[in-house]
């Protein structure tokens, strides 16, 4: 037998239902809205797009920031170590303005004086080996002024192949002892040793009156010398500046410095001509 429910009751029941009804669909409403969220706030991570938190940075200590320490003030001028190119020309300007005054000082032969006629020989027998070092004085010089070096293997002390740069000519000239010189060279004699002041200049300077001892310590000492080429010290021979200068107008300077240097330091007084021209020389060095 079927009850009959009366229309009030209907109506509440229904109302609960409803209610009942709204509730479930909010709550999965709000499920798939947070669920969603969720999902887009992972999206916005993933393309860097969310927002970042700025974290402190690590604090450094005081002396690696510059802080509580006294601050470096720049130099007021720049102490740089000068070149060495910068060095070289500064002593050769100051050895040049040395010898220009020093050439005041050069006695002047003035032709009134009677000495005695030049021998070479009264300078010694050729080179000797005054520094009692095993070599003569030619060997001591070549292997000095060239390179590449090398000497005879059975001849102690004797230069035997090298290369000059020569001072008188700026030309590179090869040397070979005649022992080993190849067909076609000049042999020994194309580098020879040359006097700065010829034996014959300082003879006339004074040497003349010099011991025979203190003529060949002259004659052998290598502050006097310089490997040169054998054609150009042939074309020199015993003449002084002021009739015969090197080839190469870049050796002018040196070579008048030298040649000052050598009449000072053994007391040699040269021709006025001479004087004068070293003067001319040197004055446009400074």
């Amino acid at each position: 037998m079927l009850t009959r429910v009366r229309p009030a009751r209907l109506l509440v029941a229904a109302c609960v239902l409803l209610a009942f009804a709204l509730v479930g669909g909010a709550a999965l409403f709000a499920a798939v809205l947070l669920d969603r969220g969720a999902g887009l706030t992972a999206l916005l991570a993933d393309d860097g797009k969310s927002p970042q938190t700025e974290s402190p940075s690590p604090s450094l200590p005081p002396n690696a920031r510059g802080e509580g320490s006294p601050a470096i003030e720049p130099d007021a001028e720049d102490e740089r170590e000068p070149a060495v190119d910068d060095v070289l020309v500064d002593e050769a300007d100051v050895l040049y303005q040395r010898a220009l005054d020093a050439t005041a000082s050069l006695g002047e032969l003035d032709g009134t004086q009677m000495i005695p006629p030049y021998r070479r020989d009264s300078f010694g027998d050729g080179w000797v080996d005054v520094d009692r070092n095993g070599c003569s004085t030619r060997n001591d010089v070549l292997e000095r002024d060239l390179d590449a070096v090398t000497w005879l293997p059975d001849r102690r002390c004797v230069v035997a192949t090298g290369t000059l740069q020569d001072p008188y000519t700026g030309a590179s000239i090869p040397f070979f002892h005649d022992a080993v010189a190849p067909e076609g060279s000049r042999g020994s004699q194309g580098v020879q040793v040359d006097h700065i002041i010829s034996l014959s200049a300082a003879h006339d300077g004074g040497a003349w009156a010099w011991t025979e001892a203190e003529r060949i310590a002259f004659a052998n000492d290598p502050e006097t010398l310089l490997a040169v080429d054998g054609a150009a010290n042939a074309s020199k021979g015993d003449r002084g500046p002021s009739a015969w200068l090197p080839d190469d107008p870049g050796f002018w300077c040196d070579y008048s410095a030298r040649y000052v240097e050598v009449a000072v330091e053994y007391g040699l007084a040269v021709e006025r001509a001479d004087r004068l021209m070293l003067q001319d020389v040197l004055q446009a060095c400074v």
